[in-house]
């Protein structure tokens, strides 16, 4: 009997396990990088202080809530003419703005602060519609602020806005005198604290950007580089699987007892 002699592989099949090979490689490489920023930027995480990475160094950890009772009731405006001239409105609230009584009207309840507000602020004493101006910005953002600092600058600033890339209203941006060069930011619309930014700040932003890919500036973990990464991972995972699968039907493992 002829013994059998073996097939020479095809060229071709030569040619695509050298491709998957190569493929493994270059896309470990590129895998491992993020991998590399997803370790560092954990670290730093874990080793700043909170209130670095927010901001709060010289930020009232808690913003005082409007008190009702501070207000004079017999001073304040009937508010069904307010309903009868505002037709479309979903919800009506009391608060302090900059001392005063307020009434907000909300034409659609935005489930988020970040997003398009729709609503309009009242006098509650007068019934006057009241805007968030200069000066009114300037006494919101100090009342939040706790550091040593004076204003310098007092600008309005509208989106997309780089420090605050999910932001839809336009902000009132307060820069501060500190060593740690604070800007506060006020939401122009109703006058909320959005919150404060810093050279501390700069850094953790970075550092956010680096490990949640986002490169576009988005302000999401849902973007184009993380589903890419999630191909590139897939691929490798793949790419090495077939290469365990080829080592295994050519008996390349072997058990050693020693």
């Amino acid at each position: 009997m002829m013994p059998k002699l073996k097939s020479k592989p095809k060229p071709q099949s030569k040619r695509f396990k050298r491709w998957v090979k190569i493929a493994h490689y270059w896309l470990g490489a590129i895998v491992s990088i993020q991998l590399l920023l997803w370790l560092v930027t954990g670290v730093y995480f874990n080793l700043t202080p909170h209130d670095e990475l927010k901001g709060m160094e010289y930020q009232q950890s808690h913003h005082p809530e409007p008190q009702r009772q501070a207000f004079d009731p017999q001073k304040l405006v009937d508010i069904t003419p307010l309903l009868a001239k505002h037709t479309q409105v979903e919800s009506l609230t009391l608060v302090a703005i900059a001392g005063k009584p307020v009434y907000v009207l909300d034409a659609k309840v935005q489930r988020y602060a970040h997003q398009c507000q729709q609503q309009t602020l009242i006098d509650a004493y007068t019934g006057n519609a009241l805007l968030i101006d200069k000066q009114s910005a300037q006494q919101i953002a100090l009342e939040s602020y706790t550091g040593p600092g004076k204003i310098t600058q007092v600008k309005q600033i509208s989106a997309p806005i780089s420090e605050w890339p999910t932001q839809c209203n336009s902000l009132w941006q307060i820069r501060m005198d500190d060593d740690l060069s604070t800007r506060i930011y006020i939401n122009a619309v109703n006058g909320e604290l959005v919150g404060h930014k810093n050279d501390h700040t700069d850094i953790a932003d970075l550092m956010f950007k680096l490990h949640f890919m986002d490169y576009l500036n988005q302000g999401s973990f849902n973007n184009p580089f993380s589903w890419l990464l999630g191909i590139l991972t897939l691929l490798l995972s793949l790419s090495g699987l077939y290469w365990v699968v080829e080592n295994l039907v050519l008996k390349r493992y072997r058990l050693s007892l020693s």
